[in-house]
């Protein structure tokens, strides 16, 4: 696309998703989406490819999970310097 291989900014955010019934992560109901289930939070470029997604459960404040996505990029992407975020991430310092 033109691009560097190593994006310099991505684009966090979440989405509050319904699965199957079988095991796995914890579970959580999310009172913003009314849905009782588990939560995606999703780092992509700004071609949109992900990055990286780490699956909570949907009750869990985007914000904490926020460090946890990051801290799955640490060391891959050697130019990534920013990383943009909505209102739910509001109140985080990095």
């Amino acid at each position: 696309m033109g691009k560097h291989i190593s994006p310099s900014v991505g684009v966090i955010d979440s989405q509050s998703v319904k699965s199957g019934s079988y095991g796995g992560e914890s579970r959580g109901f999310d009172g913003n989406k009314k849905i009782n289930d588990r939560k995606r939070h999703l780092i992509t470029d700004s071609n949109g490819l992900l990055l990286s997604v780490v699956v909570r459960a949907a009750n869990e404040y985007d914000g904490k999970k926020a460090f946890d996505v990051i801290k799955t990029l640490k060391d891959r992407f050697d130019r990534l310097q920013k990383i943009y975020a909505d209102g739910g991430y509001r109140g985080i310092s990095w």
